[in-house]
């Protein structure tokens, strides 16, 4: 399998053929949401009372615990066993763990950031139906979580924890490793389709979606806030802002990409430690 190739967009500050095209693209409402998101990541003296009550909304209530799901009647299964699993295996923490690989789609840009990709990985689904009565009424997720990694291949929210909980207490009950990577595969989130498809890879930036090429937006840059004010973006800054002390850690760039047959979508952020 041929790697995608990567190209990274420039630092602030730096100048270049591309690099002045992206940094005279607006992004609107999106880029503005994400660039008070930005703030969220470290604590400056005299910043503002939003960006106060924003941390707060992320981070001021005691994250969900696998027990909490159990208790509050979620389905949870794990996904990879060969036939059907022994009996007693269901649940958070079986006593035997299949180990799945990760989707192929984005095998070549773990193979560029170095990740196993042997099956070692770990996948959990939980789902909860809200409302007997009604088809849609439902929460759905399937996270895959390895050393470092978590892989979000489904998420549907009706009611209940949000992405970022579930996510958190999928990696923490598997995991010690420090998060490094989230990638949000087979994106259909309509927001981020648009701002992708139309806005980013559009004739203001001389891109063409699909693009298997991994473009890897920098922190700061106009693209990386727009991409940051998104639903999936606002979820994953939830993550790291729940999961770590603020200050500590903070999203470094967020990547963009299609699978080598052009057809899903894909992002990956980079959870980086803060610069001290």
């Amino acid at each position: 399998m041929v790697l995608n190739k990567l190209i990274k967009s420039p630092e602030i500050g730096t100048s270049g053929n591309r690099g002045s095209l992206f940094q005279k693209v607006q992004y609107g409402e999106l880029e503005k949401e994400g660039a008070a998101l930005q703030k969220c990541f470290t604590f400056s003296p005299g910043e503002s009372n939003a960006t106060k009550a924003r941390v707060i909304e992320f981070s001021g209530y005691t994250p969900w615990s696998p027990q909490d799901f159990v208790r509050t009647g979620w389905t949870i299964e794990r996904i990879g066993w060969k036939g059907d699993p022994p009996v007693g295996t269901r649940g958070w923490n079986p006593p035997i763990a299949p180990l799945t690989p990760l989707p192929w789609s984005i095998l070549p840009v773990a193979k560029q950031l170095g990740i196993a990709t042997e099956p070692i990985y770990k996948t959990v689904s939980l789902f909860k139906l809200v409302n007997d009565n009604a088809e849609n009424d439902y929460s759905d997720y399937i996270l895959q979580v390895g050393p470092g990694v978590i892989v979000s291949q489904l998420s549907s929210r009706f009611l209940g924890p949000h992405w970022s909980d579930v996510a958190l207490a999928v990696y923490k009950q598997y995991e010690t490793a420090p998060l490094k990577y989230v990638f949000r595969v087979d994106i259909t989130n309509e927001i981020v389709e648009r701002l992708i498809h139309e806005e980013i890879y559009s004739v203001k930036t001389g891109l063409a979606w699909p693009d298997s090429t991994r473009r890897e937006w920098q922190i700061g840059t106009c693209e990386y806030k727009a991409l940051l004010g998104t639903p999936l973006g606002r979820g994953v800054v939830a993550l790291v802002l729940r999961g770590y002390d603020r200050g500590t850690k903070l999203i470094s760039s967020i990547s963009t990409f299609s699978d080598e047959h052009k057809v899903s979508m894909h992002m990956l952020f980079v959870i980086s430690d803060q610069p001290r």
